[in-house]
């Protein structure tokens, strides 16, 4: 079967580009060419030919005319004739780029293991080799110079990771989901374009077929692994974070969502469990996995660093109100597509403040989310939960039971209940005979083949930043889902972690190291708020922390961001030289055009909002026949992924694998295996791994170690101190808040209704004896939202326009609007089209009238929209905006546009 190449060399000679790649075992080998001559131009070809050892040396000799290979370090360039070894051993090829003059050529030259997922090593990518394919090297204009530095500004030796055999690009889940395992785990490796971090650099190579062997899809994140040794086995826990690609970038500039419902610092975060006393094979091993994500408020607003003057927050804007919400729609649509249902909402935003500031994020979001609950059933409704953390963390000063990580924990053994785990093995029979209180509200579903039990929906967690709170708050989730996790592999007798234990402090400090690298990536400095500071641990050395990395935060912010989202831009291909403008990147004054393209326009139904836009044109309308279809349902037709491109009609070109290939490479088979590096492999094992007599066992306490943390002492000399040092405690980019304490807990928790329903329903796992199939994957919709007429969910605002439970009315009345409440909406596609409101501009309303039911917004509905006041100044700037080639460009620009326009 078509697998990576693990080991690449590449020679050069004055014409063309060789490249040498093998497989792990060795004895195949393959051959890929680039040509020179034509710089501007990427000519490539790929014998679809395995060789042999052998033969490659025969054919390196005929390209030398036979003479020895010349390598670089001893010789000049062109001094000899023959080949020159530009790389050796290299781990694959990243992609190719160009800039304004010719291409280059991108590929891994060290790398490092940090983690095993069952048979499946994780690499983390050390160094890089930038070749210029053009026969002079580096073109010597200024212009193609400063685009190379700033590409290279993003630095790949930091924080990248990819793997050979899996796919870290999806979860653990989706890839035991999409293997055959009826015929030997085969699978086809296709990474989900979200989560890689240079499709963009692969895509001129797979325009020219290139066979996906050569080719490493590399992650962006966070990537570790730790082992726990227990007198009963052994597990390890890895902690993936992954960084999505969609409008990706830097703190300030880049908030809230883009108009595809595509969110900033979009992170999704795995921890998966591993029984290593059991097999690597997904399907004969014991795994488990859970996922959660954070992401930025999906609306569109900003925050502009000139308006904070010297210090302070920049203001919170919100750039546009939008009627019925469909950038929060695009976002949560993506969201139940990928993880499925319940989506549990958890914002950390605050809620009360002297200073408003937070708080118009905070409404804004709620009334989006209750427009969104309007058109889905009670059982698919988004459940949103808002937690003031930083008023239950003062609060917690005057009342010790309101903790912030204890308040939190119960909501997230709530969350987590409903949305279950994955876990490649059966449940636990006595967890079925005498279910563990803690599992009461579980809800259990399985796989189609009933082979695994998978997780349902997913918990989305956001502050403002989605870093300090945030990780917190992913912490608290990611403990109990732990102990939920340990506890169903038969590990934890109760479904719960201590925080004072050992595993539980070996989690946190993995979690604070994800949360400072996810702070790095996108904010430039580390967390200033760690989960320590919640904790109230070591005080005095978490506030110095703080403020150091304040600073830190604000100095990036000011001089770092624009470079590093401008680096960001170039790498992801967001812009493209001479392609996307006529200016330089660096000659823009904003990049909002690049994420925000004026010819981008959102075509979703505003009431059937969980529908594509494809999926609306698959859409089957019946004609009414009262006698042949009574419920008058539209009826939905299956819809067929389309394969990737450079993907299609080759299986020569297309990545496969099976679990044979997988046991092979991981246990070497096909050579002798030397036992001094077995053991010196297990010895490392062992000297990472902590060892416990239980999860719930403490660290042993030491006297260095019991001044980190609070005593009765120090809470009394704490509750001294002057109001100097309060104050000074309180200066800090997070928690700058001075309202009173409140122990209301209205203040700290507000949930909506559809948060109660849930997580108050009682859980399956005792009364589940067969596997339930569930299509959660799947682009159709379920069969209970594809049985629903799309215009009747509207008539539920009838209730309201026309008074139903105040008005008394007789039942010939009641049953005549029950018929047309059940038949009005039942047409054919023509009065669809002809009858059915797409845009708030069709409504025709006498402006005459007032709104006749309460709206969620303040400026306008979906019946009446008002047009906001703007300044002349404001309006004559977009009228010339709106042409800008008859009044910027001039005719010598509008000649050469005019020639790229009319280039094939």
């Amino acid at each position: 079967m078509p697998c990576r190449l693990r080991k690449i060399t590449v020679y050069e000679t004055k014409s063309r580009f060789y490249i040498i790649g093998c497989d792990s075992t060795g004895s195949r080998y393959n051959v890929l060419k680039i040509d020179r001559v034509d710089p501007k131009a990427l000519i490539t070809g790929e014998p679809e030919y395995d060789y042999t050892r052998e033969e490659i040396l025969e054919l390196l000799s005929t390209i030398s005319d036979g003479s020895s290979v010349v390598y670089k370090s001893s010789s000049k360039k062109g001094s000899k004739s023959g080949l020159v070894e530009r790389a050796t051993n290299a781990f694959g090829i990243l992609g190719v780029v160009r800039f304004v003059e010719g291409y280059y050529l991108i590929i891994i030259t060290r790398a490092v293991a940090v983690a095993t997922l069952g048979y499946h090593p994780v690499y983390k990518i050390v160094e890089v080799a930038m070749i210029p394919i053009a026969m002079d090297g580096i073109s010597s204009s200024s212009e193609e110079q400063k685009y190379v530095k700033l590409f290279q500004s993003v630095d790949l030796s930091t924080d990248f990771y990819f793997s050979y055999s899996y796919d870290l690009s999806r979860t653990f889940q989706d890839n035991a989901l999409r293997s055959n395992w009826d015929n030997n785990g085969h699978r086809k490796l296709e990474a989900d374009d979200r989560f890689v971090w240079n499709s963009f650099l692969l895509e001129p190579l797979r325009k020219n077929l290139i066979s996906e062997r050569w080719f490493i899809e590399i992650v962006h994140g966070y990537v570790r692994q730790e082992y726990i040794f227990l007198p009963v086995g052994r597990i390890s826990l890895t902690i993936i974070g992954r960084r999505s690609t969609k409008y990706a970038g830097t703190r300030f500039l880049k908030r809230g969502a883009n108009p595809s419902g595509n969110v900033a610092n979009y992170v999704e975060t795995e921890q998966i469990v591993w029984d290593m006393a059991s097999s690597g094979n997904v399907a004969n091993g014991r795994f488990s996995s859970f996922v959660q994500m954070r992401g930025s408020v999906p609306m569109r607003w900003s925050q502009d660093p000139s308006t904070r003057g010297v210090v302070g927050k920049p203001l919170i804007l919100i750039d546009n109100h939008e009627p019925h919400a469909q950038t929060a729609a695009s976002h949560f649509r993506e969201i139940r597509n990928k993880y499925g249902n319940p989506i549990i909402i958890m914002n950390l935003i605050k809620r009360n403040e002297k200073r408003r500031h937070e708080g118009v994020l905070h409404t804004q979001f709620l009334k989006n989310i209750e427009y969104l609950n309007q058109f889905l059933d009670s059982d698919e409704k988004l459940c949103y939960l808002s937690f003031d953390v930083a008023r239950c963390n003062k609060a917690a000063n005057a009342m010790p039971s309101i903790n912030v990580l204890n308040v939190m924990e119960d909501l997230s053994m709530k969350s987590v209940l409903k949305n279950g785990w994955f876990q490649s093995f059966p449940l636990n029979e006595a967890l079925k005979t005498s279910p563990r209180e803690g599992f009461e509200t579980l809800d259990v579903q399985y796989s189609k083949d009933g082979r695994f039990i998978i997780q349902h929906g997913i918990c989305r967690t956001n502050c403002v930043d989605c870093l300090d709170r945030t990780n917190v708050a992913q912490f608290v989730i990611a403990k109990v889902a732990l102990g939920c996790q340990l506890c169903a592999m038969g590990i934890l007798d109760e479904p719960s972690l201590s925080l004072q234990s050992e595993v539980c402090r070996l989690l946190e400090d993995m979690f604070d190291e994800h949360g400072d690298t996810m702070a790095l990536q996108y904010a430039g400095s580390q967390l200033v708020h760690s989960i320590k500071t919640y904790k109230k641990t070591a005080a005095f050395q978490e506030r110095r922390r703080d403020v150091f990395q304040t600073l830190s935060r604000y100095y990036s912010n000011t001089f770092n961001d624009w470079d590093k989202q401008m680096a960001i831009n170039l790498f992801l291909g967001v812009f493209r030289p001479k392609i996307t403008s006529l200016k330089n990147l660096w000659d823009l004054t904003t990049d909002y055009n690049l994420h925000f393209p004026y010819p981008l326009k959102i075509r979703t139904d505003y009431c059937a909002w969980i529908l594509t836009e494809k999926e609306l044109d698959e859409l089957v309308f019946l004609e009414y026949n009262e006698n042949e279809n009574q419920d008058g349902y539209v009826e939905i037709r299956s819809i067929e992924i389309e394969g990737r491109r450079g993907s299609e009609g080759s299986e020569y070109r297309t990545l496969q694998f099976s679990s044979d290939e997988d046991f092979r490479d991981y246990h070497k088979t096909y050579e002798f295996t030397s036992l001094d590096d077995r053991i010196g492999r297990l010895f490392s094992i062992e000297n990472r791994a902590i060892q416990v007599d239980g999860i719930n066992q403490e660290p042993t306490s030491h006297a260095q170690f019991l001044k980190l943390w609070k005593t009765t002492e120090t809470k009394e000399k704490e509750s001294k101190k002057p109001a100097k040092k309060e104050k000074e405690e309180k200066e800090s980019d997070d928690e700058d808040d001075d309202e009173g304490i409140s122990t209301q807990w209205s203040d700290v928790v507000e949930a909506q209704q559809e948060w109660y329903d849930l997580v108050n329903q009682p859980g399956n796992i005792a009364s589940t004896k067969t596997p339930i199939s569930i299509v959660k994957k799947d682009i159709v919709p379920s069969r209970s939202r594809a049985k629903r007429s799309l215009l009747s969910t509207g008539l539920q605002f009838a209730k309201d326009i026309y008074h139903l439970d105040h008005l008394k009315t007789q039942p010939d009345e009641r049953r005549y609007y029950e018929k047309y409440a059940i038949t009005a909406f039942k047409c054919n596609v023509r009065d669809w089209e002809s009858v059915k409101p797409t845009l708030l501009s069709e409504f025709k309303i006498n402006p005459e009238l007032e709104a006749r039911r309460p709206t969620f917004f303040t400026a306008d509905d979906c019946y009446r929209s008002e047009q906001p006041d703007v300044s002349g100044n404001s309006e004559r700037f977009y009228t010339k905006s709106d042409n800008p080639l008859t009044t910027q460009c001039s005719n010598r620009d509008y000649e050469t546009f005019s020639k790229y326009m009319e280039a094939p």
